[in-house]
């Protein structure tokens, strides 16, 4: 959930990076081909057209559609690897 918010943050700050992430989005199920996470991808989609508030609303909900929208989510670009390990060390330390 902390890697979406900051991705989120930064989509904020700037809504023109959501371009990496559709692109992203894109690349894996022309990669994948039909797979199981297509309807999940699907909604990815819809989401990516919508405002940032939405997605938020949506990926950041305390919910099973939430956490697994966030296991499949293309956001990934929007933060590093840097970042990433940072923030899922702070999640084991709690």
């Amino acid at each position: 959930m902390a890697a979406h918010r900051l991705a989120l943050q930064r989509l904020k700050a700037q809504p023109e990076r959501i371009a990496p992430v559709r692109a992203q989005l894109e690349r894996w199920r022309q990669q994948a081909g039909a797979t199981r996470s297509d309807v999940y991808w699907d909604e990815w989609q819809r989401l990516l057209q919508a405002d940032v508030q939405e997605i938020e609303r949506v990926v950041c909900a305390d919910d099973e559609r939430g956490a697994v929208l966030r296991s499949v989510s293309p956001m990934s670009s929007l933060i590093s690897q840097t970042e990433r390990l940072q923030l899922l060390a702070e999640a084991r330390s709690v």
